[in-house]
């Protein structure tokens, strides 16, 4: 399929992201107390660094496209 396909219904893009958060979700879930490699990480730090990340990345795209992409 290419990129930017617009033949994809709504519906098919919300499972998607549905699928790409929520599989995760439930691994995490099913490990529990058994992801020994998890303990003493905090979660929310790892989020709050991706979140970061991504609102940097998207910055520096949207000025890329702006200002120097012909």
């Amino acid at each position: 399929m290419e990129k930017g396909n617009k033949s994809d219904c709504a519906m098919c893009r919300i499972i998607r992201i549905y699928l790409m958060i929520g599989v995760p979700i439930v691994i995490l879930m099913m490990l529990g107390q058994e992801a020994e490699a998890l303990q003493g990480v905090l979660l929310t730090n790892i989020f709050a660094v991706i979140i970061g990340v991504a609102f940097v990345a998207l910055v520096a795209w949207k000025a890329y496209d702006e200002f120097w992409r012909r």
